[in-house]
């Protein structure tokens, strides 16, 4: 297809919301762009519109009852509101720190935003599009959240510091943590000490929908580590063996795991391989079943809603029972299904 009738296709879709029904994959691309993909036509390409003064996403989550799109955006410092009907930005609030990646509770009331620079959590109201509460913790710069499946936790991960802390949502206080963990020493490149010569940490994580186990990416690990959250407790780590230890973009070697909604896989990034690797969940100890060539460097995995597809920051859209490529979308770690019926969002998946 053309520039013209690309350019063409795309207008006749800009009113697509005022009728639209299926699933999409909305993409936050860094230079201000939201790009939408119809996942029930071969991910092909159906819009994208632009936020203006945003970009250099951190964070993207979505609430299909208020029908909104949310942004962490490190340009300009703020985190946006975005209307999914009129795609326009509803609110923003400056954030001074660095804004990072976000989650919302799942009834879309609160979201919690981590300020890598000022060793925090924001909590902000939706309907008021405020911030309400602050959460500090004591060391490392505050980088990805993780709200628990019945609305009650919110799970929070630092840059350099070694445990996960878990908050509770009524009151906005930590009331428990789970590591230390222990990422590898040796490796003389992780982000903090590129950065400020600080300790090694957490990098992207993942908890299960029982809340009972996590399973954490760390500086200069190949791999994952599994913690008990009801006892707090390091349980066990998971190495890729047979590959190269290499440093990806963000200066480790393992930035991305995930599970699909069955919690019978692990799939944990290759960054600089590049590859995903899939384990078995359903034995102990989990084993290796599958090791996905990528297009290019990853650095994030998120899942479809059903769990049909998962999709690698490297733009590669994955068949996840075939564990086969099957299309590309723009290169990001931010993005989301959502799902709309009569032009009104009905559904919305996570990050």
């Amino acid at each position: 297809m053309n520039k013209i009738f690309l350019s063409i296709a795309l207008l006749s879709l800009s009113y697509l919301s005022q009728a639209q029904t299926g699933r999409y994959i909305y993409v936050a691309e860094d230079q201000g762009w939201i790009y939408i993909y119809d996942i029930e036509n071969q991910h092909q390409l159906v819009k994208k519109f632009e936020v203006p003064g945003t970009g250099e996403y951190k964070g993207v989550s979505a609430d299909a009852t208020r029908g909104r799109l949310y942004l962490s955006s490190y340009t300009n410092d703020q985190f946006v509101c975005v209307d999914l009907r009129t795609e326009k930005i509803l609110w923003s609030i400056p954030i001074i720190g660095y804004p990072d990646s976000h989650a919302q509770t799942p009834d879309g009331k609160y979201i919690y935003l981590p300020k890598r620079h000022a060793r925090s959590w924001d909590v902000i109201d939706a309907d008021q599009g405020k911030i309400v509460a602050n959460i500090p913790i004591p060391y490392g710069n505050p980088h990805n959240t993780w709200a628990s499946k019945d609305g009650t936790k919110m799970y929070l991960a630092a840059l350099g510091n070694e445990y996960l802390y878990v908050a509770d949502v009524k009151t906005n206080k930590i009331i428990s943590q789970v590591g230390p963990f222990q990422p590898n020493q040796e490796d003389p490149w992780g982000w903090t000490q590129k950065k400020h010569n600080g300790p090694k940490g957490i990098r992207p994580f993942a908890v299960s929908n029982d809340d009972h186990y996590c399973y954490v990416n760390l500086d200069g690990v190949l791999g994952y580590e599994i913690g008990d959250i009801t006892t707090g407790k390091r349980i066990g780590r998971v190495d890729v063996a047979g590959f190269e230890l290499k440093r990806g973009g963000h200066l480790t070697t393992s930035h991305g795991v995930n599970f699909p909604p069955d919690e019978k896989e692990i799939w944990v990034s290759n960054d600089a391989g590049p590859f995903i690797h899939v384990f078995d969940a359903t034995v102990n100890p989990h084993h290796k079943i599958a090791d996905i060539p990528l297009s290019g460097r990853n650095g994030w995995i998120t899942f479809s809603i059903p769990g049909d597809y998962a999709y690698a920051a490297s733009g590669d859209v994955i068949d996840a029972k075939t564990k086969k490529i099957v299309a590309h979308l723009v290169v990001s770690e931010k993005l989301l299904e959502i799902d709309f019926k009569d032009g009104k969002a009905v559904q919305a998946g996570t990050r």
